[in-house]
């Protein structure tokens, strides 16, 4: 009791310190959790707040929960960029390829300049083995990168989605 007291206490510090300095996304995925369920009992229809909860999901691998939190926010905004892409990558992680590229297609009329968007779609079609279409978007997300860490940044998202 004492342990599990003791591990309450640290995580309920953690997450108010995070809450404090807004580095919610510095922490633990599993924390972060806690942290975003906390904020949206404050603000229900925050959309900033479950497209982070349903990404924290994503990482978690609670592609159900996930998708629940992308499709509420949806609902309320059809053409919220942050769920359209979140939603696509979900449904890249589960193998529907297909169902992912008409979220990321309303995602790219949102914001063609995302670069991250070009890699969701770039995996999305390496998953349907349409090689030139991947290629010709990897490229558009190279073209769009403008920062020395963004070739990391895009081989870490490619890992993340395809868990490889």
């Amino acid at each position: 009791m004492q342990k599990l007291f003791l591990a309450l206490t640290i995580v309920i510090l953690m997450t108010g310190s995070a809450a404090a300095h807004g580095n919610i996304s510095k922490l633990p995925d599993s924390v972060q959790i806690l942290q975003y369920k906390m904020k949206l009992y404050m603000n229900a229809d925050d959309a900033d707040t479950k497209n982070n909860l349903a990404m924290a999901y994503f990482r978690t691998n609670q592609l159900k929960e996930a998708k629940k939190e992308l499709s509420s926010v949806l609902k309320k905004d059809a053409n919220n960029f942050n769920a359209l892409d979140g939603m696509g990558i979900v449904l890249i992680k589960e193998g529907n390829a297909t169902e992912a590229l008409q979220y990321l297609d309303r995602a790219l009329k949102v914001n063609s300049k995302d670069m991250l968007l070009h890699v969701h779609r770039s995996v999305a079609y390496k998953q349907l083995k349409q090689n030139d279409k991947a290629a010709s978007e990897m490229d558009k997300a190279r073209a769009l990168s403008s920062r020395p860490e963004d070739p990391a940044r895009i081989d870490k998202e490619i890992k993340l989605i395809t868990n490889s």
